[in-house]
């Protein structure tokens, strides 16, 4: 991240950025949290800032709720100076002294120019690193085509909606200090302002009653959201029948002519020239995968009214539309689910107050566990990839139960340190790779790293299995002997891991070198 010029911190959103505070509502009495924000920066601009403060309350829809979010991600950053804020109850249990109206809750010194939201490196998430703008703008389109949306969304869709909500319920003045337009370039006319016309014209010129529910709903982006539209959509059939793409076959056969059956390419002349070839042929897969998926969601949003309608002039019963189930490993992410997806919406101020306590509770242990990739997808495309008298893997045969759920004696293919992470599920800490090779390839880049940061600077390596944490050594020669003679798990030696290391580091330059001679 660019740093802010003279402020010596991210051009995101820092604690410092946030008053987070329990009032006395005016009117009920009850003490509630609340927070003001003061964004400085809009869409990373940062010529002349300036900055804009809004006011957040909480909202009956847990979901929606922006307090209880930052309330959650403070507590598990620990970033409270007061010592006794350390969990929901107490801070919605805190009150401010009869004779005034409010109370802020401090930040910590130390945790001011951090950002709220952070990135991710591999497992462990960064002290200072903002979540940068891409994982947003990706998780907000991946989420919206798979709730059923029929274009994908975009963070613009959020600033729109924002400027259009306030179209008309405050002053043009208010809008745009809001949406941080200048009156005179009339940017919200321009550009943001919805282009459906959310006036009844019709009715008002006929002197009718408007119909003002119906045109809410018109200008509503779910109007023609179909539930049954989702990601990954495009039916088996469609992928099967698909022709082979002329020019994918094309650098399939360059490829296999310049690697001539043999499998290994290390050391090849042509090396270079392969691997661009396997990245080009990766490229334009993903490329025709993109383009399947965007034409059968088109096809499928044009037709499936003219289906529905044919279906009932035949006289047929409604296709009934049950809601997938979700399975999730998490016991809090399902908790968590069950309550922002299914809130009544007749509970008590007493009992949203008591949900509000349990969800904080939830997101701030939410936030110490993991979630890795589907092992059940990932077994489902490979078996979908066996040839028809292919033997069935072997970690498809799942042994009987053992008593001892983490034994000192592991698989060769499981991970040594993932099954002592507490933040993964029981299958996913027990987990058995495909070859001993792909779990040393993950342990190097996922676990590796950390530990040779600990031996250079002189601290104590620890095994993570459940049944040795006591166990500290001094050196990573001494863990991998550790790991082999007491877990069964061969890892790769200081002088094979550097070996590898270094074969990465010429692929990358044979690769880049290959790129500019093409050019």
């Amino acid at each position: 991240m660019q740093e802010t010029v003279g402020r010596g911190r991210p051009k995101a959103l820092c604690h410092e950025d946030i008053q987070m505070m329990i009032v006395r509502h005016p009117v009920t009495g009850r003490c509630i949290p609340a927070m003001a924000i003061k964004f400085i920066h809009h869409k990373g601009a940062d010529n002349k800032p300036r900055p804009t403060i809004f006011f957040f309350t909480p909202t009956r829809k847990l979901l929606f709720c922006a307090v209880s979010t930052i309330l959650a991600l403070a507590l598990h950053d620990h970033a409270f100076d007061a010592p006794s804020l350390t969990t929901a109850s107490a801070i919605f249990g805190s009150k401010p002294p009869s004779f005034k109206d409010s109370v802020p809750l401090r930040w910590k010194a130390s945790k001011l120019k951090i950002p709220v939201f952070r990135r991710y490196h591999g497992a462990n998430l960064s002290e200072d690193e903002a979540m940068l703008y891409s994982r947003l703008r990706d998780d907000i389109g991946d989420q919206s085509i798979n709730s059923g949306h029929e274009r994908r969304w975009t963070p613009r869709f959020a600033r729109r909606g924002a400027s259009n909500a306030a179209n008309g319920d405050a002053p043009d003045s208010v809008r745009d200090q809001m949406m941080r337009h200048d009156p005179q370039f009339a940017t919200s006319h321009h550009a943001y302002l919805n282009e459906i016309a959310n006036f009844d014209l019709q009715n008002a010129f006929l002197e009718e009653e408007k119909e003002s529910q119906l045109f809410r709903l018109f200008a509503h982006v779910s109007l023609t959201r179909d539930p049954r539209a989702t990601a990954d959509m495009v039916p088996k059939e469609v992928w099967e029948n698909l022709p082979p793409d002329p020019e994918i076959v094309k650098l399939e056969e360059q490829r296999a002519e310049l690697k001539q059956g043999n499998y290994r390419i290390d050391g090849h002349p042509d090396e270079a020239q392969i691997r661009q070839l396997t990245e080009d042929i990766r490229k334009k897969r993903a490329q025709r995968d993109k383009q399947v998926v965007k034409q059968y969601r088109e096809h499928y949003f044009y037709n499936r009214p003219t289906w529905d309608i044919e279906r009932q002039a035949r006289g047929e019963e409604e296709e009934e539309y049950a809601e997938p189930a979700i399975h999730v490993n998490i016991p809090e992410r399902a908790r968590l689910a069950e309550i922002f997806c299914h809130q009544p919406d007749d509970l008590t101020e007493d009992q949203i107050f008591e949900q509000k306590i349990e969800a904080v509770s939830l997101m701030v242990a939410l936030c110490d566990k993991r979630e890795t990739a589907r092992r059940n997808r990932i077994r489902e495309r490979a078996n979908a990839c066996l040839p028809i008298k292919a033997e069935p893997l072997e970690i498809e045969h799942k042994p009987e139960a053992s008593p001892d759920r983490f034994p000192l004696l592991l698989n060769a293919a499981q991970c040594p340190d993932c099954i002592g992470d507490e933040r993964l599920s029981r299958e996913e800490r027990t987990f058995t790779y495909c070859r001993p090779t792909v779990m040393n390839d993950h342990f190097d880049e996922q676990h590796l790293i950390r530990r040779e940061q600990a031996e250079r600077g002189g601290e104590r390596i620890r095994c993570e299995h459940p049944k040795c944490r006591d166990l500290k050594f001094q050196h990573i020669d001494h863990f991998r002997r550790h790991v082999q003679k007491v877990h069964g798990v061969t890892l790769r030696s200081s002088e094979q891991v550097q070996q590898r290391r270094q074969r990465k580091g010429s692929r990358r330059q044979m690769v880049r070198k290959h790129c500019q001679l093409v050019r």
